[in-house]
């Protein structure tokens, strides 16, 4: 299964029962309530390191699949600055981290730190739980990694018209902050986020230094009966495959870019309330 096809159906997943059963055995033996109740005082008076066992069973881990993404979505930010602990609570590189994720045998765990950037463990993921677990770990662990070596890097040269006609260069977008969509019009979660993206694209639409790119695959007339009917305020470009394949290396879509104003990457992400945060971060620097 491709991870496109793995996204467009991750939410009818669902996880083994064993999953929990695993993680309670393999983390601690104290029952789950009186974990619960210790959890604000562990996280003020526990070092990082000694957290995992109690954040891990405090967080109850749901049975199905479902359950698990919402909690990983909202706690797990790999695009993000974080400390990365091994499965013993240790701190060790993050390159190493998303290297471990990218065997298939291990999850990111939130860890309780009162730090900024938040504290993530490798855990095991046991026998028996559903094998897209790991083929969506190694997934992402392998962008992070790539996509890590670009950030703070030139944007690959482009040259693009949009289907009005109008020129984006590397040169001609300098001192401007530029969001990528890279989608295509068979992709139902790229469409689906659109209305947001267009709130976005509101929302600073009295900036003119700030320019909403969509690079999709799709051919010049598709897209303009495509848009005739669907409502998408970003500038669109046909016929990006190659350059999205081979120059930004993407793999699923929906992908989003941000470059600062001196044509560096800044990040890379999948979700829109993702790359709307950073936007907002990115603004609030210049």
């Amino acid at each position: 299964m491709n991870l496109m096809d793995f996204k467009n159906s991750l939410f009818v997943c669902a996880l083994s029962a064993s999953f929990l059963a695993a993680c309670q055995s393999a983390n601690d033996k104290t029952p789950q309530a009186a974990v619960a109740k210790k959890t604000d005082s562990v996280a003020k008076q526990a070092p990082v390191a000694s957290v995992a066992k109690s954040e891990l069973i405090a967080v109850k881990a749901p049975l199905d699949f479902n359950g698990f993404w919402n909690y990983y979505t909202s706690n797990i930010k790999l695009y993000e600055n974080f400390v990365a602990h091994d499965v013993n609570g240790k701190v060790m590189d993050k390159e190493a981290f998303l290297k471990q994720m990218k065997t298939e045998h291990y999850l990111p765990m939130l860890l309780a730190s009162a730090e900024p950037d938040p504290h993530y463990q490798l855990f095991r993921i046991p026998q028996g739980a559903d094998p897209n677990i790991g083929t969506y770990m190694r997934q992402f662990a392998a962008d992070e990694l790539k996509y890590g070596q670009m950030k703070g890097k030139p944007i690959p040269a482009f040259s693009f018209k949009d289907v009005d006609g109008k020129l984006y260069t590397s040169a001609n977008t300098k001192g401007k902050i530029v969001l990528f969509k890279c989608w295509f019009i068979g992709c139902v979660a790229c469409v689906q986020e659109m209305p947001a993206l267009n709130e976005l694209v509101q929302q600073y639409k009295d900036r003119n230094d700030i320019l909403f790119v969509s690079l999709a695959i799709d051919a010049k007339p598709e897209l303009q009966a495509f848009l005739a009917k669907t409502k998408f305020d970003y500038a669109t470009v046909p016929n990006q495959e190659h350059y999205m394949a081979e120059k930004l290396l993407v793999n699923a879509y929906p992908t989003h870019f941000l470059i600062d104003k001196k044509g560096l990457l800044v990040n890379v992400v999948s979700e829109e309330d993702a790359i709307a945060s950073l936007l907002e971060r990115e603004v609030a620097k210049n």
